[in-house]
């Protein structure tokens, strides 16, 4: 997203046709100063903008290759990047980032929509809880959303904020902003997809639909974990909904299921620790050895492989995990199982050798 006005210059005046010399005539410089500005080693004077925009055909806007937004590449790139940071832990290099990237396109919805996310899921990346800075930071960047004229990240950021609103006991905040948000559009997706479809672009359609699975999918498991816990099930219902929650995963071809957490608290709601602590040393075996494919090639064949990027998630994750069984009440109880012992190990022993200084 950087920007060099002496290889502008140069590319716009070569356009029209023109030397150096022409150049710097028309705008009353040197043609050494021309040479200067189109080799990086000076700038032209402000003053000179608007003479310089006329004289190459263009405005200040081109000449400085602004652009009010970025592009759907440079969006892509800048998300990646905050991404990777974020999955290695490096909580204050994603701050840097959201803060440069901010200043340089102030008020886009997609990456401030994105930044705001970043900021509330850094815990699950680098343990502990949302510090209170990137909380507000986070809001702040969610409500500027809400109040723009981009109606797709609006809605997704009144949603998002929602849950925060409920989250710090704001139901009034929350319901008045619910009742402001616009019904669904019933089966969106499949009239997108076949759209495409009559285009001929059958790749497009597929790539629809299979995203429309993956979070209609996401939407059921999070409805299943919400109803296994207290206060809408029992102990014995929530290792029925656990079942329901495996059987939905292995469809998928998620390769963690959470399964195993909702067997471990179900168990350990019965007094039942023996089979509880079995299910967490699965759990840990499958974050330590996870499948190499993390979706169902035949459901989700249009997603990508990026299999280094999985892997950062995988590491991540394994970390994270590996601070809640050690800080975690909820393991309390199962600490002194010989699963939880073997637990630890597996994770430990799956993690990359530190590197040296």
């Amino acid at each position: 997203m950087e920007t060099n006005v002496g290889e502008t210059i140069a590319a716009l005046r070569r356009q029209k046709g023109i030397t150096q010399e022409t150049l710097a005539n028309r705008v009353g410089v040197s043609a050494a100063a021309v040479s200067k500005w189109e080799t990086g080693a000076s700038c032209p004077d402000v003053t000179l903008l608007v003479p310089l925009a006329r004289a190459l055909g263009t405005d200040v806007n081109g000449l400085l290759s602004f652009t009010a937004q970025p592009t759907d590449a440079e969006i892509t790139a800048c998300i990646n990047e905050i991404a990777g940071l974020a999955l290695s832990g490096e909580a204050e290099a994603v701050r840097r980032r959201i803060d440069a990237a901010w200043k340089e396109y102030p008020g886009c919805a997609a990456l401030a929509y994105q930044f705001a996310a970043t900021l509330l899921s850094l815990p699950m990346w680098t343990g502990g809880s949302v510090c209170e800075a990137d909380r507000a930071r986070a809001e702040a960047l969610l409500e500027e959303v809400v109040r723009g004229d981009d109606p797709h990240y609006s809605v997704r950021a009144a949603h998002m904020l929602v849950g925060l609103y409920v989250g710090d006991g704001a139901l009034d905040r929350a319901e008045a902003l619910l009742k402001d948000l616009p019904e669904p559009v019933p089966d969106a997706a499949m009239v997108r997809a076949l759209v495409a479809q009559k285009r001929g672009d059958i790749e497009n359609a597929k790539r629809i639909l299979q995203t429309a699975l993956l979070h209609a999918s996401n939407q059921v498991q999070a409805c299943l974990m919400r109803l296994a816990s207290a206060p809408f099930a029992e102990a014995e219902e929530e290792r029925s909904i656990a079942r329901v929650y495996q059987a939905c995963s292995e469809a998928i071809g998620y390769p963690f299921s959470m399964s195993d957490m909702l067997f471990m608290e179900a168990y350990l709601r019965l007094g039942d620790k023996k089979h509880a602590a079995e299910h967490l040393r699965r759990l840990a075996a499958a974050l330590s050895d996870p499948p190499e494919a993390p979706l169902s090639a035949l459901l989700f064949s249009t997603f990508s492989k990026d299999v280094s990027q999985t892997g950062r998630l995988v590491s991540s994750m394994r970390r994270t995990f590996k601070k809640l069984l050690a800080e975690d009440a909820i393991f309390a109880p199962l600490r002194d199982m010989p699963e939880y012992e073997t637990a630890l190990t597996l994770l430990s022993a799956s993690e990359p050798p530190e590197k040296k200084a």
